[in-house]
Order: structure tokens, then C-alpha cells, then sequence
């Protein structure tokens, strides 16, 4: 079979902080297929601006959706959090997969991309997504 696909998109675009302004983006994902796990990274300034809070999205259920994800890196201008339903329910395709809460260090425009080195997605059978930026 082919490989199944997600696309990603941090969204929607935000204007200029002040210093100390915070603003919660959320990650949205589409996909052709319903997944089970999800590895978000993200790189930015570390100079002007620094993520300050990471929230599961509503594609994870309204159970889980708006609790606390744990980054596994947090440091040097990139960000990493392993994303996963706990009662392994797959996740639906099209929805906000995380809100990122980021805080302005310097007047400016912040700016993140996702890190593709990270990225992965996991199938209900284990194999992986092709991601789309």
C-alpha cells in the first residue's frame, strides 16, 4: 500500500511581540490516515523567544486535548515533544495536533519552523508517515 501522508502548518501567522508578550500557536495537521503517535520539533531564535508551555490538540481526543505535553528538549532554539493518545485511541486526521505557547524575549515578529530532522509520525501499524511542510 502507499505510504499514508501528514501535512503540517504552524498557523495563523502573528505579528510583532513586545518583550514578555505570550502567544499560544497552535500546530495543525492534516492526514490521510489516522496515527497513534506524534514527534513535534520545532526551531527558533533562542535570542527572541522561548517556548514557555506545550498542550495536547483536540486530534488526540477532548479528553487528553489542553493537558500538559512534556518536551523531551527544550533548549538551544529547538523544541521537541513526543505527542501520543494514553489509551491508544489513534488520533483524527485533520485537527490541531498541539498549541505552542512561545514568549517574547525581544520586540519583534517571532518566528518558528518545524525541525524535519524530528518529525514523525506513527500509523496504527507502526509504519511512518510521509511528512509534508
Amino acid at each position: 500500500p502507499a505510504q499514508q501522508q501528514v501535512e503540517l502548518t504552524i498557523g495563523p501567522e502573528i505579528a510583532a511581540l513586545k518583550a514578555g508578550e505570550r502567544v499560544r500557536l497552535p500546530v495543525m495537521v492534516k492526514s490521510s490516515g489516522a496515527f497513534r503517535s506524534a514527534v513535534l520539533g520545532l526551531r527558533f531564535d533562542e535570542k527572541k523567544i522561548v517556548v514557555r508551555s506545550v498542550l495536547f490538540g483536540d486530534v488526540f481526543g477532548m479528553g487528553i486535548a489542553n493537558t500538559a505535553a512534556t518536551p523531551f528538549l527544550n533548549q538551544n532554539g529547538r523544541m521537541f515533544v513526543s505527542l501520543s493518545a494514553s489509551d491508544k485511541t489513534p488520533a483524527t486526521t485533520d485537527g490541531v495536533l498541539a498549541f505552542v505557547e512561545i514568549e517574547a524575549l525581544a520586540d519583534g515578529k517571532p518566528e518558528l519552523t518545524l525541525e524535519k530532522d524530528v518529525l514523525n509520525f506513527l500509523a496504527m501499524d507502526g509504519r511512518n508517515f510521509a511528512i509534508k511542510y
